[in-house]
Order: structure tokens, then C-alpha cells, then sequence
């Protein structure tokens, strides 16, 4: 394992280092003036060597080193805080930040025995520092009468630094925690938008096959006349350029009746279908009956069924050679049920799945969590049914 358990963002490398120097100028402050103003030269430039140290040490982030090159820093940078007791001095603070380095760069295992080490080593100090101090102030030699306090100062000691160093690794582990939780939600949102830009991207060539597929694919063919005959038949090429002209004029006027349809935030289904329907009266060749009985439904859900119709519509327009249509719908408190169907000359649906614009309303209906049945028979018409719950 080379990376170690938290991930080192420039910002909390930053953190961590202006902490350390913090700790490290408190501590200069706190026992370096003390001793400059007490004359102790001696005890001054021992200051000066921790506090050098330190700085050095805190240089040193080797977050993409081998985990016992790792574990050796913590414990170089845990035993320099450990044997400032050996000078006389205590500053606990050092000695816990390095503990919490540890939790951020080794993993469980490691962690728990660079703890441990650290803690009897540390206990084992602070019981020679007691000693030298009971030794220093007895005129001749430890008394036993001395040994009860020792002891009770060294409980104290220990159940003090154990409830400290508990706190400090298990707020390191929360920071751990938190941040690794605020990574997942970043990765969560990254993947949300880059799925919302896919359905985006469908959901605009659904749009932009719903309104111009038709139109843009008779447009190129009256360009592709045109272009065949400007040279042999000027008169033919000319109609199909004007031709052309209308389609282009048609195509703009869809894409904008069919945005100002959609964006309509009192959007009602019945009343935009009945329009689609009427719209089709207009077509001699083609008889249209509806009968319409639609329940309450989102607004996203409205504009779904709009599009996969009037998909179906075209079809039946463009492809069936039809001379009747029939929508039907119905619901349940469960399910509704859109029907449309023609008597055309139908199609093999095997064949044709990908085509038709199937594709698109098939895609539209799985969105609603509903299914799409197409039936259709060659000489007897096509049936096209839309379930989607309630």
C-alpha cells in the first residue's frame, strides 16, 4: 500500500504545516524567552536544537513514500517530541500532532503499533523524569517512603495521557471519515452530471427528432433533386429549391410550436393532444378519431406522452399509407394505457425497431418506468400501446 489512508489535498497540507510551525513558535516562545531571560545559554541552544528540528521535520510530508518509511518519520518526529521530557521540559502538544500525522498516514494495523510503541516509550520517560526528580531533591537516596507518590503521579499521568490521546485519534479518524464521505459526494456529483449531460444530449436529439427528423429528411431530398438537376432540367431544379425554401420555413415554425407547446407551464396533455389531432384533419386522405380520458400527471410525465404520440402520428402520416387513426386511453388507479392505431399497410417490427423514430419513444416511455407493445401486421395496420404506472 504506497498511498496512505487520507488523501493530501494542497490546501490541508498547507493546514497541517502552519499548525506544526504554530506548535513549534509556542513552544520557542513559551521555554526559549524563559531561558534567555533566566541567563541559561545552555538550555537555550537545546531550545533552539528541538525547534530546528522540528522545522526540519515539518519540511517532510512523505505521503507518497513506502509505509515504513512513513512509519519511521512519525516515529523520528514522536521521539523528538518525547525527549524534550529529558531536558527538563514538557510540551505534550508536538507529541499529539504527530500522533494524529500517524492516523492520517498509516493504515489500521501500522497506526496501532506506532501507538503503542510511542505510549510505552512515552510512559517509560516520564516515569525516568520522575525518577531523576525524586532522585534530585532526596539529600541521599530514593526513599521508600516516596515510592507511594510515584506511583499515584504516574497513574495520573497515564490516565490523563490515555483520555488525550484517545480524543486526538478518534477526531482524526472522524476527519478521515468526513473526508473520505466529501470525496464519494464529489465522485456521486461528478457521475450525476455527466449522466444528467447524457440525458441532456438524448433528450435533445429526442426533441430534435420529434420536431425536424420529418421535415430535415424531406428537405435533403428536394436539395438532392435540385443538385441532380440544375444542370439537365434548370425549371426542375428551381421548384425543388423552392420547395426546399418551404420545407426550411415549415421547419423553423415546428421547432418553435413545438418549444412554445412544451415550455407551457399550464401544459395540459388532452387539450395539446386534441390539437394534434385536429392538425391532422387537415390530411384528406387520413380520418381521425380520439377519445381521450386522462388522469392528473406531472408535467415532465405530460410532456413525454405528447412526444411519443405525435412520433406515432408522423408515422402513421409519413409511413402507413393509412386512411384511418384511432387514439384511445385509459386508467386505472395503478396504470395508464395510451392506444394508437391505423389501418396502414404495416411493417415488420423486427425489422424496423431502430427505425420510425421507435427507437426514441421506446427510450421516452422507459423513462416513465412503463412499457411499449407495438404490434403490427404487413397489410392490416399497426397497433401501438403505451402503459406507464401511476
Amino acid at each position: 500500500m504506497l498511498n496512505p489512508v487520507m488523501d493530501f489535498s494542497p490546501t490541508f497540507r498547507r493546514t497541517l504545516r502552519y499548525i506544526e510551525w504554530l506548535l513549534i513558535a509556542a513552544f520557542f516562545v513559551v521555554y526559549g524567552l524563559d531561558a534567555l531571560y533566566s541567563g541559561s545559554w545552555a538550555e537555550f541552544l537545546k531550545i533552539v536544537a528541538y525547534a530546528i528540528g522540528f522545522i526540519g521535520l515539518s519540511q517532510i510530508l512523505p505521503i507518497d513514500r513506502p509505509p515504513w518509511q512513513r512509519q519511521i518519520y512519525l516515529l523520528s518526529g514522536l521521539f523528538l517530541a518525547m525527549s524534550i521530557r529529558l531536558i527538563g521540559l514538557e510540551w505534550d502538544l508536538l507529541f499529539y500532532f504527530y500522533i494524529a500525522k500517524s492516523c492520517f498516514l498509516l493504515e489500521r494495523r501500522m497506526l496501532s503499533i506506532t501507538i503503542v510503541e510511542s505510549m510505552l516509550l512515552n510512559i517509560l520517560l516520564y516515569y525516568y523524569t520522575l525518577l531523576q526528580r525524586f532522585v534530585s531533591n532526596s539529600s541521599t537516596t530514593l526513599n521508600l517512603s516516596n515510592s507511594q507518590p510515584i506511583w499515584r503521579w504516574l497513574l495520573e499521568f497515564v490516565v490523563t495521557y490515555a483520555a488525550i490521546l484517545t480524543f486526538v485519534v478518534y477526531l482524526s479518524l472522524v476527519v478521515i471519515t468526513e473526508q473520505k464521505s466529501r470525496r464519494r459526494a464529489e465522485a456521486l456529483t461528478q457521475q450525476v452530471e455527466t449522466l444528467a449531460a447524457t440525458l441532456e444530449r438524448t433528450r435533445i436529439a429526442r426533441d430534435i427528432h420529434d420536431s425536424l427528423g420529418h421535415l430535415l429528411t424531406d428537405l435533403n431530398a428536394r436539395l438532392s433533386v435540385a443538385q441532380a438537376m440544375r444542370d439537365r432540367d434548370p425549371q426542375e431544379a428551381a421548384i425543388a429549391v423552392d420547395m426546399a425554401k418551404l420545407l426550411a420555413i415549415q421547419s423553423m415554425t415546428e421547432v418553435k410550436r413545438s418549444l412554445q407547446i412544451i415550455r407551457q407551464s399550464d401544459f395540459d396533455l388532452t387539450q395539446a393532444l386534441t390539437t394534434l389531432m385536429e392538425q391532422l384533419r387537415h390530411n384528406q386522405n387520413l380520418s381521425v378519431r380520439w377519445n381521450l380520458n386522462l388522469p392528473p400527471l406531472p408535467l415532465p410525465t405530460q410532456h413525454h406522452l405528447y412526444c411519443i404520440v405525435k412520433e406515432g402520428l408522423i408515422n402513421i402520416q409519413k409511413h402507413s399509407h393509412a386512411s384511418e387513426a384511432y387514439l384511445n386511453s385509459r386508467f386505472t388507479t395503478e396504470e395508464l394505457t395510451l392506444a394508437l392505431s391505423d389501418n396502414g399497410q404495416g411493417f415488420d417490427v423486427a425489422e424496423q425497431q431502430a427505425g420510425f423514430g421507435l427507437k426514441g419513444m421506446t427510450e421516452r416511455v422507459q423513462l416513465l418506468s412503463g412499457h411499449l407493445t407495438i404490434h403490427s401486421t404487413i397489410g392490416l395496420g399497426t397497433q401501438i400501446q403505451i402503459t406507464i404506472p401511476l
